[in-house]
């Protein structure tokens, strides 16, 4: 029985831990205490570097979803990861990364080949910690992965706050991937060796704009829509964070996830998987 650690045990974690696969165990390493995985482990990996030695003690597999520190440009939490972890025992390593590393490409269609130029040091964070996986000599997935929605993870706080949309009109694509889709794909890098050492994009595959994708909430829920107004009173109106989400836009190109997984998706559609969402 090998063991697949899923480092940073939080959302998604909980459906990747719900696919079972023969032979393997789903270890959760995170600073909580969960019980979602066959074994549960609180460890905060950017400090207790003496349980972070002990950690991984025969080959298997390392899922990596924690999310650097708030601050700065470089990934110090993956950095002392990769510092204390015994890498011998590491086979291979999937790194959630983000969509955002592309920076702002004004709705242009982007693959995996497209330059990195990211804005927010958020985004900047994560290019760091693709680069720091990419030189750490372990076989590596590396997945792009855009805004994640699932239950619970619907922005129904702006909707019952009825916070004014941009208007359609003039608003900017986005990329989205259900959780479930998510999950699924990760558990199928474990296996699927083709991508191994690749960067793949992810998304479901049609890029929305961001006041469709609140739109179609509203109409699930049976609520009328907000006020609508341009960027410059989103400006004003809107926190940085998600101005900082609003003002980049890109299209990305799934290709190559389809190529190497075949219809992995299953919420191609945002308003089924909103559906989902809302059960």
């Amino acid at each position: 029985m090998s063991m697949i650690y899923l480092v940073g045990n939080g959302y998604v974690s909980d459906y990747i831990s719900q696919i079972k696969i023969e032979n393997k165990k789903y270890v959760g390493v995170c600073r909580s205490e969960k019980k979602n995985c066959d074994i549960n482990i609180k460890l905060d990996i950017s400090a207790d570097n003496k349980k972070l030695k002990e950690l991984i003690t025969e080959k298997s597999i390392v899922v990596y979803l924690a999310p650097p520190q708030q601050n700065g440009c470089i990934d110090l939490v993956l950095k002392n990861f990769l510092l204390n972890v015994n890498k011998k025992n590491i086979q291979k390593i999937i790194y959630t990364s983000t969509s955002g590393v592309y920076g702002d490409k004004k709705d242009k269609v982007v693959n995996e080949s497209e330059s990195i130029e990211p804005i927010t040091d958020r985004a900047k964070r994560r290019v760091d910690a693709e680069s720091q996986i990419k030189s750490s000599g372990l076989n590596y997935t590396i997945l792009r992965v855009p805004g994640i929605y699932g239950k619970g993870r619907l922005p129904m706080k702006r909707i019952e706050e009825r916070l004014p949309l941009i208007k359609r009109d003039i608003c900017k694509h986005t990329n989205l991937i259900h959780v479930k889709d998510l999950a699924r794909l990760i558990v199928a890098c474990v296996h699927n060796k083709a991508s191994d050492m690749s960067i793949i994009n992810v998304s479901d595959g049609t890029a929305i704009k961001t006041t469709d994708y609140y739109l179609h909430i509203y109409d699930l829920i049976g609520q009328p829509y907000p006020e609508f107004i341009d960027y410059e009173d989103a400006s004003k109106l809107y926190d940085k964070k998600r101005q900082s989400f609003i003002n980049e836009s890109r299209i990305l190109d799934t290709r190559l996830m389809l190529e190497l997984f075949p219809n992995i998706v299953e919420f191609k559609d945002v308003r089924e998987g909103i559906k989902d969402c809302l059960k």
